[in-house]
């Protein structure tokens, strides 16, 4: 397993509660973001505020735009776990938390970058699987030893 720590955004765009809606938009734009955590003084999650929020929502500040309903996950959740969870539930980011502070953000372009730059490769034969997990056995030999390798892979792999 893949925990999702190994995969996520650590510097992360958070917006105060009290930001006003034009400059929670201009800050989207700046950063070619599609959303963001909103937090409260004290730097807990509140809600999420995203584009879409920004332009069908009617309100003066983040906290007015916002979904309230966060779904959260903890840093040691495994990356397919988060993968079905963003897909469930049709969200585009998790805020990741440990010990009650947000320590990152998992988005669906950050589980598409791993999938798109990882293989997991058979120790016995050398062939290689694309996934989120590494697969129970080898097509080929039936090994079920892999190596995940990460990195720039040729194109079709």
């Amino acid at each position: 397993m893949i925990p999702v720590k190994d995969v996520m955004t650590t510097k992360v765009i958070t917006f105060d509660q009290d930001l006003e809606v034009g400059e929670v938009a201009e800050r989207l734009a700046r950063a070619n973001i599609t959303g963001a955590p909103v937090t409260d003084p004290e730097g807990h999650v509140v809600g999420i505020v995203s584009e879409v929020d920004v332009f069908t929502k009617k309100g003066k500040k983040a906290s007015d735009i916002m979904s309230r309903h966060v779904i959260s996950i903890g840093e040691d959740t495994g990356i397919e776990e988060a993968a079905r969870l963003l897909a469930d539930q049709r969200i585009r980011r998790l805020p990741v938390m440990a010990q009650g502070r947000m320590v990152g953000l998992l988005s669906r372009s950050d589980i598409l970058e791993f999938f798109a730059h990882s293989l997991w490769t058979c120790q016995a034969c050398g062939q290689g699987y694309r996934g989120l997990e590494a697969p129970g056995a080898c097509d080929f030999c039936s090994g079920t030893e892999f190596r995940l390798e990460r990195g720039t892979l040729a194109p079709g792999t």
